[in-house]
């Protein structure tokens, strides 16, 4: 099945660049969607030892997701 998306010049243009000869768009999108799964069990108890540091990423994530529900 296909399906026709839209996508602006800026896109376009960066997924051109990542395109390699014979590769199809399709092709580069899976494959760059594939390179971003991540296990997240792999960071299981990353924070024990630095709650500190958790707490400070906690809050530059809130604060990030406020910000970006204003726009």
């Amino acid at each position: 099945m296909v399906k026709t998306i839209t996508i602006n010049d800026e896109a376009y243009r960066a997924l051109a660049e990542l395109k390699g000869e014979g590769e199809s768009f399709s092709e580069v999108i899976i494959r760059i969607l594939k390179g971003r799964r991540v296990n997240l069990g792999d960071f299981y108890g990353v924070f024990r030892d630095n709650a500190d540091l958790w707490l400070r990423i906690e809050r530059e994530i809130l604060e990030g997701r406020r910000r970006a529900s204003l726009r």
